[in-house]
């Protein structure tokens, strides 16, 4: 096997070479063209210069910004690589990919595996393919052919207009396809391998919006706005030049990560070489300078085992963006440097032990040999290393080992955060317990002191029934009496007992309703699940009723106002009873104490569309200004409630807020005190 570098410039001078070098005499003759010239004149010209030459040599070719000749790079040169096989057999392939069929790279990889023999040791793959996923694409020939390295790398170019050139020794191919070289051989060796020279830097950023290979948002924010923030102004023209110094990595094992390569920019997103998942982490890259240089010593080591008679590598873009006197200082260290070919490529392909992988951001290197005992000559000398390449390697190294130490410190405080999170979590649940213990004791307490304010009211009733009773029973007695006299004088006659018969069975039936009234009052439980609804006048007539005897007593007005037509509101007709009554209650004492000459209370309902309003008020002078935001506080009282427990205004608060889910307050008019209900309308 023998391996030229040589820099094309025109027929006269290829002749030359060729005839020099005698490449007549092998048949099997494999030429890649690393092209920096953007002209497709030029290259169909180059192109008949060489089938003029050598006409049976096998043609693969793409356009790069960056040539190596010699172990030199250069640009906007034309670069050969030709490597001449002695024992080993090549035959070319090539592929366009549709842009209409959803199964294409399955086709692809079907004609890829029908070409592969028992010897073939390898395939050499050159694409123009921005558009098509290279990464499915690749994912889908490891389904077929993973133990057969592949390799190579995307054309590139640096101009917007995106002339990314594919050609054979035929034609220079139109839309996105691949040009495939097999390389056949019992005796062929093939080494691959790459080197990833980028580490993450910054804080990761999480991808939130994210469509296969476009990216849209990281963090919220657009693509071009995160660059901007870590660099000088950018826009959608200077982002891929940033883009490609400081790709976007992602850790998609964790063995190695993966960078990703901008290949096109669109209005509000970003076409990317590979995937992104929203929700995963990425973050900034930063070419570690000190890594690069570490393998100056490592190069005599690994080739002095290696067999070797060709070297072929496939190098990021990026290497390009500063580390350019890198790539002349390793090239220098080969002795036999026309044995070096190289492009500068999109996106590279390699093979590792897990299968063939398209990568970003890589330098991949491709050994090949026919004999197992030939060796490439390394040079032993020390490379320079000037004050720039010192500055470089130690702010790299500084990077990384400050960006190690802030995603350690990141990684501990997310440890910390998850164990603080979950011992709040239990805290939580034993505070919950708590809770519904504390909660199910004050709602035991609500109902003692529901039932200690109702057994209150009750005495109050009782007190009234006894007032009610003592007229009715009295005439009960005198009519009883009267018929006896009437019996004893013997004046007694049909029509006077069918009289006291009605009279006496009109009491008793007044009699009957009063304890009803009272049976209905005491049956209700304190139930915070039952709410129900009432008619609401009629529930105050009832409440007024239970309650009017006491009033006559003390002799003390009674004066209502209630619209024509009743309304219902929500709630359970006894709960409104029973802050009614306290409400009343109260008025009375407080008349009774300050001894008002005209006493009167005034009982008033009055509603809207979506709320109906119970007003109380009396005309006892009011409530001291220094109390009157106390008494609805549990077991506060004043003088003219000296009789009371101070439960009653409390509960009656709870009633109303609670169980009848309105608002109940108090204010002092120019009479008196005023307590003012606003109750929901059932729906």
């Amino acid at each position: 096997m023998r391996q030229w570098s040589y820099k094309y410039r025109n027929l006269k001078e290829l002749k030359i070479f060729v005839d020099r070098e005698n490449l007549a005499r092998y048949d099997q003759i494999l030429i890649q063209i690393n092209c920096g010239v953007y002209d497709k004149r030029a290259i169909e010209k180059m192109l008949q210069d060489i089938r003029e030459v050598i006409p049976h040599a096998v043609i693969a070719g793409i356009s790069s910004i960056m040539q190596l000749c010699h172990g030199v790079p250069v640009k906007e040169r034309i670069v050969l690589g030709i490597t001449a096989f002695e024992k080993s057999r090549i035959a070319i392939f090539k592929y366009r990919f549709s842009q209409t069929c959803a199964n294409d790279y399955e086709s692809a990889a079907k004609e890829l595996f029908k070409r592969i023999e028992k010897d073939t040791k390898g395939i050499l793959m050159l694409t123009n393919a921005i558009y098509s996923d290279m990464e499915a694409f690749f994912e889908t020939c490891n389904r077929y052919f993973s133990h057969i390295p592949l390799f190579g790398g995307i054309a590139s170019d640096e101009d917007e207009r995106k002339r990314f050139y594919l050609f054979d020794r035929e034609e220079i191919m139109e839309g996105e396809g691949f040009v495939a070289v097999f390389l056949h051989g019992e005796d062929l060796i093939i080494t691959c391998d790459h080197f990833f020279d980028w580490v993450p830097i910054g804080r990761r950023l999480t991808v939130t919006k994210a469509d296969g290979r476009y990216l849209y948002e990281l963090d919220h924010q657009k693509v071009v706005d995160v660059y901007a923030k870590y660099f000088e102004p950018v826009d959608k023209f200077s982002l891929p030049q940033y883009a490609l110094a400081h790709p976007l990595i992602r850790q998609i094992d964790a063995d190695e990560p993966i960078a990703r390569a901008i290949l096109d920019i669109e209005e509000d997103r970003v076409l990317f070489s590979g995937e992104f998942i929203e929700g995963e982490k990425v973050q900034i890259g930063f070419g570690h300078y000190r890594r690069m240089m570490k393998r100056y010593k490592k190069v005599h080591e690994v080739y002095a085992k290696l067999p070797a008679e060709a070297l072929w590598f496939y190098i990021c873009i990026s290497y390009t963006y500063g580390y350019l006197d890198i790539l002349k200082a390793s090239g220098s260290l080969f002795e036999e440097s026309e044995k070096l070919f190289a492009m500068a490529t999109y996106g590279e392909f390699t093979h590792t032990p897990s299968g063939n992988r398209f990568m970003n951001f890589t330098l991949s290197k491709v050994v090949l040999s026919e004999r197992p005992d030939a060796r490439i000559k390394i040079v032993r000398k020390k490379i320079h290393i000037d004050e720039r390449d010192r500055l470089l390697a130690t702010l790299s190294t500084l990077v990384d080992t400050s960006s190690r130490e802030i995603a350690e410190l990141n990684q501990y405080l997310e440890k910390e955060v998850a164990r603080r999170t979950k011992e709040l979590a239990e805290l939580n649940k034993v505070l919950e317990k708590r809770i519904k213990i504390e909660v199910k004791k004050n709602r035991e307490k609500d109902k003692m002191l529901y039932h200690q304010s109702k057994l209150a009211a009750m005495g109050e009733m009782i007190n009234n029934i006894a007032h009610q009773w003592r007229q009715p029973l009295n005439i009960i007695a005198l009519m009883m009496q009267d018929l006896s006299l009437k019996a004893q004088m013997g004046h007694l006659n049909a029509a006077d007992v069918l009289n006291a018969e009605k009279r006496i069975h009109e009491t008793l039936k007044y009699l009957s309703d009063t304890i009803d009234d009272f049976r209905s009052f005491t049956a209700d439980e304190f139930n915070y699940g039952e709410r129900g609804s009432m008619h609401l006048i009629e529930t105050v007539k009832d409440s007024i009723r239970l309650i009017h005897v006491a009033l006559e007593d003390k002799k003390i007005a009674l004066k209502t106002s209630f619209p024509s037509e009743d309304i219902t509101v929500v709630g359970n007709g006894n709960d409104l009873k029973q802050v009614l009554m306290n409400l009343i209650y109260n008025a009375i004492d407080a008349l009774e104490e300050k001894g008002v000459e005209e006493p009167l209370i005034r009982v008033s309902v009055k509603y809207d569309d979506r709320k109906a309003f119970v007003v109380v008020k009396d005309n006892g002078g009011g409530i001291d200004e220094k109390i009157i935001d106390k008494i609805f506080e549990p077991y506060f009282t004043t003088k003219y409630m000296a009789r009371g427990t101070g439960l009653g205004l409390y509960m009656s608060k709870m009633i109303v807020e609670n169980r009848l889910k309105g608002k109940i307050d108090v204010r002092n008019t120019r009479q008196g005190a005023a307590f003012w209900l606003e109750l929901p309308l059932k729906a």
